[in-house]
């Protein structure tokens, strides 16, 4: 008997191929049927040829299993085995599926090589910047594809119970043997009710038993938000013992089932809610919950799911732990996400979340970023005088990667797939007649165009829209896109509009459409002001400080200005400085066109684009700037000193670099406030072909977390 496999290989860019791989019978027990393993797939010629063609992030390879009499090689054309399916000459087996990381799998004897490929592709059609979206996978295998779990396997011996258990496999244990029991009452359950015991053997005095793991996806047992686990009190309120975990157990045990919300935890600082499924953010969203959370696993959103935003405002009431909010995303991945995972914030601390892989297409017209949305300082004042603030929210360490931003109204799809198109005659009438609204004809005067207001508003952003103390993040791999028929006023690769932005950096950015402003940090550094609990702007401003940032292959398509680190300039705080950043590698087309002819020109520049209205202007101090650009596209109110450095390409691969970026920043007009960069140069981490790039020390740790395309020959 001959055996082989039918294999369907997909990256999640959608490249695909089909290879049938030839299982050598010898290699497998006696008593087990050959299958497909990680090995066999990584050492066939054909994937090794894909990989090194499209240089994959993740491969999902669905195969089938068949036996059949006739002799079939490993050089047998794919033909053969066709022929062979089609005509029914063989035995179906099963079928089955592998996950493949092609970073981290080191089997293929490939040298790995960190590389980021941008997950948008840009082309001009027509001459239109157009961005095509090859990386998001939004086909049927997006959750899949960019799940990074491997697919689940739940062994043969494993047996599912009515009530939502999976019961481990249990060791055979000599009847010799001391052991211990652990019984899980069931009594809650109509069917079965006796006790489910599990017996582990007693080695250095204590037994390792694992506990069965509860069955999300059991519809009828799973409640939505909440866990499941194990305690030794019958009327206990928290989690004691985990399913699927295993445990040293040193006596015979009797455990009882309980319910908690969320992952476990109360709330607490030292006890916080624990997240790790995705139904559990949407609790969080129900309930607009506050207090302290931890992440403690990665999150994939399912295909099918579609998130709520979470908000969470700080209203200061009378008991302000109850009203403090923090989640640390504990260095763990939130996958697939459709909608931001906050929606309106005040009052809080994001911490070390990172959101991959996902996408948002929106037709409403408002703020929008992964992170956040919309990002308040509100004040208050008691009935007795006193007034209390909110404060800035603080988002630290966090990342937004291969991902992307699309407001736009969606096409209307044809009802049908063949359909003619006939192309009319162009008939050019001889003088255009418009009517008012009341149908009289409108006498024209000049020959001049009518002009009409554009709408601009709202500010979009990878971490957030609109506010936020912003440190130590990292982007890269990021889109926007807008059509609507109003404008995004502000458009950023860290945030629209954010308060400040400290030690970050953007690497490959795009933002195109119906935007007025756009900078590789910041569409502008403008700040941020007090509101009051009913939502209206109060007088006071602070922030618009972006130190320590850089922004990399920058492609941005604006009316009004494009900037390498901001948009727009000017502030009504005082003493904002922007300093210690760079930008390079940047593509900007800015202006109006009609007919790809220029009407109206906009502003570029090498750190901001223009100046906005406001009353103060920004100081430029220690920082590096393309030569090819102004440091200022159009300057007004802001400036720069003699510490700007003007530099060509190559100079940013220079570590001389570094004594522009490191040197101490100190304002002149608030001389306490001292600030000195912390850019280091590594190539393994943050460089490429071209040579090593400096970057902030705080985001090294997040460059693995999301580089993940590897394994390329050199």
């Amino acid at each position: 008997m001959n055996y082989f496999c039918d294999v369907h290989i997909q990256s999640r860019k959608d490249e695909e191929q089909r290879i049938f791989i030839v299982l050598d019978k010898e290699k497998f027990a006696e008593s087990e049927l050959p299958k497909l393993t990680k090995e066999i797939l990584l050492a066939n010629n054909q994937y090794k040829d894909f990989t090194a063609k499209y240089r994959p992030k993740m491969i999902l390879a669905d195969y089938t299993v068949y036996s059949t009499d006739t002799e079939v090689y490993a050089s047998s054309q794919d033909e053969v085995f066709e022929e062979l399916i089609q005509s029914k000459n063989v035995q179906y087996i099963g079928k089955s599926e592998l996950n493949i990381d092609c970073a981290k799998d080191k089997s293929s004897g490939r040298k790995k090589k960190k590389k980021s490929s941008p997950v948008l592709t840009f082309g001009i059609v027509g001459g239109v910047i157009v961005v095509g979206v090859v990386a998001f996978g939004l086909g049927n295998t997006f959750g899949k594809l960019h799940s990074n779990i491997p697919a689940e396997e739940v062994s043969a011996s494993n047996k599912a119970n009515e009530d939502g258990m999976i019961i481990p496999e249990q060791n055979e244990i000599s009847a010799d043997a001391e052991q211990i029991t652990v019984s899980i009452d069931r009594s809650y359950s109509a069917v079965p009710t006796e006790d489910l015991q599990i017996k582990g053997e007693v080695i250095d005095s204590v037994a390792q038993i694992t506990l069965p793991e509860f069955d999300k996806t059991d519809f009828f047992t799973h409640v939505s938000g909440y866990t499941w686990g194990f305690s030794t009190n019958p009327d206990g309120k928290k989690i004691e013992y985990y399913g699927g975990s295993t445990y040293s157990f040193a006596k015979d045990t009797k455990l009882y089932r309980v319910l908690v919300k969320y992952g476990g935890g109360s709330g607490t600082k030292d006890d916080p809610y624990l997240i790790n499924y995705f139904d559990q953010l949407e609790l969080m969203s129900e309930e607009k919950a506050r207090g302290y959370f931890k992440q403690t696993a990665d999150i994939v959103f399912p295909q099918w799911s579609s998130h709520t935003p979470i908000d969470t405002v700080n209203e200061l009431k009378s008991d302000p732990q109850i009203e403090y909010f923090e989640y640390d995303g504990n260095g763990y991945a939130i996958q697939n996400l459709d909608n931001p995972l906050f929606g309106t914030v005040s009052g809080a601390v994001i911490k070390n979340v990172n959101i991959q892989n996902s996408f948002i297409s929106t037709e409403k017209f408002k703020d929008y970023g992964f992170v956040a949305c919309e990002v308040y300082n509100y004040r208050y004042q008691t009935e007795n005088g006193e007034t209390y603030e909110t404060g800035e929210t603080l988002i630290q360490h966090c990342s937004v990667s291969h991902s992307a931003i699309y407001a736009e109204i969606p096409q209307e799809e044809n009802a049908t797939e063949s359909v003619q198109v006939v192309t009319a005659p162009v008939v050019v009438p001889p003088d255009l007649v418009e009517y008012d609204e009341d149908g009289n004809i409108i006498e024209k005067t000049t020959s001049e165009p009518v002009k009409v207001a554009k709408n601009g508003e709202y500010a979009v952003g990878a971490i957030t829209g609109l506010g936020g103390q912003i440190e130590n993040c990292y982007v890269t791999d990021f889109g926007i896109y807008a059509s609507l028929d109003d404008y995004f006023l502000y458009a950023g690769g860290i945030s629209g509009k954010p308060a400040n932005v400290i030690n970050s950096a953007v690497y490959y950015f795009s933002a195109q459409g119906n935007i007025f402003n756009a900078g590789g940090i910041a569409g502008s550094c403008g700040g941020s002001r007090m509101y009051n609990p009913t939502g209206k702007e109060l007088p006071d401003f602070y922030g618009g400080n972006i130190q320590g940032c850089l922004a990399r292959n920058i492609i941005l398509t604006t009316e009004a200005s494009a900037g390498g680190i901001v948009g727009e300039c000017s502030t009504n705080s005082e003493n904002a400085i922007i300093s210690n950043c760079y930008a390079n590698q940047l593509d900007f087309k800015t202006g109006v066109y009609e007919d790809e002819r220029l009407v109206k020109s906009g502003y570029s520049g090498g750190v901001c684009g223009t100046d906005g209205k406001e009353n103060n202007g920004h100081k430029i101090m220690n920082t590096v700037s393309p030569a090819n650009l102004k440091v200022i596209g159009s300057k007004k109110v802001s400036d720069y000193d003699d510490t700007v450095r003007l530099a060509p390409d190559y100079a940013f691969y220079q570590e001389n670099i570094l004594t522009v970026l490191n040197k101490n920043t100190i304002n002149p007009d608030n001389p306490k406030g001292i600030y000195t960069g912390n850019f280091v140069f590594d190539s393994s981490l943050f460089g490429d072909d071209s040579g090593s790039l400096a970057f902030p020390s705080e985001i090294s740790d997040l460059f693995e977390k999301i580089y993940v395309e590897g394994n390329s020959d050199e």
